[in-house]
């Protein structure tokens, strides 16, 4: 006859409890990163305008965005209202930068795109993001006048920073975004301080066109293939994804080439050019806010890495280039 044994009934009851906290919190997990998801997806979708602050290192800027969803897909327009006024204007992937002061429309297609209240830098940018970052809930706040949701993202290494976003309880678009340094102080900070789900719409959205007197420039952006460059970049590294890699013309003997990287939320860029003549930069890491840059000399070739990501992150990228030469 088997006896009763209080020790083991209690283990068993004691890794029961333990599996079902595990599956709780894997599936409270999944909701909060859903809840991410879903914020990107609104931002695309949803018609709205406001005024927004952005505040990166000591810098503030105020402007006035309009986003409106059409049958034809995203038209938007960023005002900005401080210094010298600039407007730019965007339809799906092309981009508008209007200068009246100058008179000139400067215009380009963007090829890999995030800017704020979007969450995402790339189509498939959700897929990555539990590889690299934890997720919680803070307590909830308010912004703008409306109850929102705080998620923590806390990075799993010291490639990235931590972001928080704050989420409409309503209407799951994004309100708020922070960027915060290992150390816990603010690097970056961008969002609504106020807002309106029924803004006044464009009645025919498009692209300006230039009038009397107006100038147009565009810079000639083409995708490089690998056989095109004298170079190589890893496809995937330290977790950044690589994007299509553009050559931006200036001039016949000015081009740059840009190769994007993304985790999924945070971007940097690579940039290789030629070094001109009486043309230098800093050799020394330089900042403002949460964006740092770092360049160096390789060969004949000006490498400068830039982007949202700590200074670690851009001097392994600047080591991760090989010359096909070499």
């Amino acid at each position: 006859m088997k006896m009763y044994r209080p020790f083991h009934f209690a283990k068993h009851v004691a890794t029961g409890v333990f599996l079902a906290s595990v599956a709780f919190s894997a599936q409270a997990e999944q909701s909060l990163w859903n809840l991410v998801w879903a914020s990107h997806d609104q931002a695309k979708s949803l018609s709205y305008s406001g005024l927004l602050i952005t505040e990166s290192g000591k810098h503030s800027q105020t402007s006035k965005l309009l986003h409106q969803a059409t049958a034809g897909g995203e038209f938007e327009v960023l005002e900005r209202l401080d210094g010298q006024p600039a407007k730019w204007i965007r339809h799906n992937d092309q981009i508008q930068c209007v200068i009246p002061d100058r008179k000139m429309i400067l215009t380009e297609r963007r090829h890999t795109s995030i800017a704020f209240p979007r969450v995402f830098a790339g189509a498939d940018g959700s897929n990555s993001l539990e590889k690299f970052y934890t997720i919680s809930e803070l307590p909830g706040r308010r912004v703008a006048g409306r109850a929102v949701r705080v998620l923590k993202l806390v990075p799993k290494d010291d490639l990235r920073y931590e972001y928080r976003l704050y989420v409409d309880r309503e209407n799951k678009l994004l309100m708020r975004s922070e960027l915060y340094s290992p150390q816990g102080e603010i690097l970056e900070n961008v969002g609504f301080k106020e807002i309106s789900f029924e803004p006044s719409l464009v009645e025919n959205p498009a692209l300006v066109k230039a009038g009397p007197g107006w100038r147009i420039s565009s810079t000639e952006v083409r995708t490089l293939s690998s056989a095109e460059l004298t170079y190589d970049l890893p496809d995937l590294a330290f977790g950044f994804k690589k994007a299509d890699t553009v050559c931006r013309v200036k001039s016949k003997d000015d081009q740059i080439h840009q190769t994007v990287y993304s985790d999924g939320l945070s971007t940097l860029s690579v940039f290789v050019q030629k070094v001109q003549a009486g043309h230098s930069m800093p050799q020394v890491p330089m900042s403002h806010g949460a964006v740092m840059s770092k360049s160096e000399t390789q060969g004949e070739h000006l490498v400068t890495v830039l982007g949202e990501v700590p200074e670690k992150t851009l001097g392994l990228f600047l080591k991760s280039i090989r010359w096909k030469s070499q």
